[in-house]
């Protein structure tokens, strides 16, 4: 046997071994998880922000207003002297909670007649009228709940 043939012949059992040696390991394992830490944070779902609404409360008609009181959950403003139409515009907290509001008018005028309504997020939602003939005084309330 020449050198060739008897160094091919030791080479291929070699390689032969050294490839299934190779083949037949098993495969790696992934690594295992890591166990959860006492100081993390529960995770919690994204809840959407909340929008405030916006309630527009409007006094329209003949005459004018000798006084104008509003409130927004117990908070009272007051206005003297307006001419109609008058109209105010709140903004309601978007917090899950009812909010109560009224509107009171005192008017005076001709004819005397005035509608009040408010509009919640761009929908009317409460409306009423009062009125007379001649030269009238009287005074009118609405009010509701807005859902925040």
């Amino acid at each position: 046997m020449d050198f060739r043939t008897s160094a091919r012949t030791a080479f291929v059992p070699v390689a032969f071994l050294a490839a299934a040696t190779a083949c037949s390991g098993s495969p790696a394992s992934p690594p295992a998880p890591a166990p959860p830490s006492s100081s993390a944070a529960p995770v919690r779902e994204q809840v959407p922000d909340r929008e405030p609404h916006t309630l527009v409360l409007n006094a329209t008609g003949s005459g004018s207003l000798k006084q104008v009181s509003y409130t927004l959950d117990g908070a009272a403003k007051e206005t003297g002297p307006v001419k109609m139409p008058w109209r105010q515009s709140l903004t309601v907290p978007a917090d899950g909670k009812p909010h109560q509001w009224t509107l009171e008018i005192t008017y005076s005028g001709a004819s005397g007649h005035v509608e009040m309504y408010s509009v919640v997020d761009g929908k009317e939602s409460v409306h009423t009228a009062s009125g007379g003939s001649g030269n009238v005084t009287g005074s009118a309330s609405i009010g509701g709940s807005v859902q925040g």
